[in-house]
Order: structure tokens, then sequence, then C-alpha cells
């Protein structure tokens, strides 16, 4: 009888672990710039972003509790991070230019419980993460912290599942182009106001595979997303 019940329990316990890896995902992003996009083949607008209010704000890791490690919509940490690689690559290259790479956990939900997660990006936050290489995660900050002159990047990813796993992508992206009579006020410092401001929207939706890289294209940006089993540490 004790061997049944002893059976029972390992069952249970790896049953378990099962659930517990199909149930939460690793989610990846990289968005980077083409440092010399084509201008030429389309038309671009300034139009105004349309910003959706029930985003998801991601969750700093550093405010984690110990004794609870599954916080859905948590940032991890560099070192959980699978696509380093691909980032190092981007960042010697001379074509592209990357303006953020992040992941986070967050639990497996069909499309009616799944959520808009925020990613946003701004020059502040992008120089601080720059400058300290061993700092683990740079806090989120709300869209009404920084001046829209600031902002890079700004919209929603959703991850769902059903019989298959799907992604929604919205993203915009604030990018600086020099008009066509530059000046300097100080040496090697363009002025602002000689720069114009281009909105730039990625919006796509995509039936994705888990732990392949998955690569959206825009003329003056991408993103590379990889969404993986959460590993249990």
């Amino acid at each position: 009888m004790k061997k049944i019940k002893y059976a029972f329990v390992v069952l249970f316990f790896l049953k378990s672990l099962t659930a517990f890896a199909e149930s939460w995902y690793q989610v990846e992003v990289i968005i980077f710039d083409r440092i010399n996009p084509d201008l030429s083949e389309e038309r671009w607008g300034d139009e105004e972003p349309v910003i959706r209010p029930d985003m998801t704000e991601l969750y700093p890791n550093y405010k984690m509790n110990t004794d609870q490690r599954l916080i859905p919509y948590m940032i991890m940490g560099k070192k959980n991070n699978r696509m380093d690689g691909v980032y190092r690559v981007l960042k010697l290259s001379s074509e592209y230019r990357p303006l953020t790479h992040l992941s986070w956990q967050q639990p497996a939900t069909k499309r009616r419980q799944s959520r808009h997660v925020h990613i946003v990006e701004n020059e502040r936050k992008k120089e601080l993460s720059e400058r300290s290489e061993q700092e683990s995660i740079i806090e989120p900050e709300f869209i009404e912290d920084f001046m829209k002159n600031k902002k890079i990047i700004d919209g929603s990813i959703r991850i769902r599942s059903n019989f298959y796993l799907h992604v929604d992508l919205d993203l915009y992206y604030f990018k600086n182009l020099p008009s066509d009579n530059l000046t300097y006020e100080k040496e090697d410092e363009f002025s602002n106001k000689n720069l114009a401001k281009l909105i730039v929207r990625l919006k796509e939706s995509r039936k994705i595979k888990l732990n392949e890289i998955h690569y959206f294209d825009n003329p003056m940006y991408g993103v590379i997303l990889q969404v993986s089993r959460l590993e249990e540490s």
C-alpha cells in the first residue's frame, strides 16, 4: 500500500513539473534600427500613435519576492537571455543599431485571457542600460513620465495560445531623421529643431513556433522574437 501511495506521489510530482513547463513561457524581444533605411520606396506619414489603454506593464525583477518565483509578466535578468549572440551581431553591425533587448515570463493564456504587454523604450532608459552592463534590469517607465521627443519605442506585444501559438505585435518607432539643412549647435551635436520626428508603425499577427526565432520586417526597423518554455531553476 505504501508503494502505491509513493508511486502516486511521484506521478503527481512529475505531472506538476510537466504542467509547469507547458503553462509558462519566456518571451524575448530585440528591436533594432536600420541605420541607413531606403526612404524612396515607401511614403511615410507622421501619424499620431494609438496606444492601447488596457496594456499590462512588465514587473521589475528586483522587486520580486524570493518565495514567489512565478510572477506573471516579470522581466527576467540578462543571464536568462537566449539571444545574446543575435544582439551582439546587431551591435557590431554597421547597418543596424539595437534599440532594446528584454525578456519576460508569462503564463500561457488563450485569446480571451491573453494580455497586451506594454513595450516602451526611451532615450534616458537606453543610456542607463548602455552605461551599466552589470545591471540586470531597468525599471520600465510609464508613458507619462517622459516627453514625446524622448520616446523611441511604444506599443504592445501579445502572446496567445489555442491549438497554435500566436503573436500580435503592434509597435511604434519614433525615429529622428535629419532635415535637409543640418546645422550644429555644439560640436558633434545636432540641434533638435533640425531633426524631423517620424512615427513608424509595425503591426502584424502571426502563428509562431516555440523555440524558433521569428523576424518581423519593416524598412525602418525590425523586431526579433523568441518564445520558449520557461525553464525551472
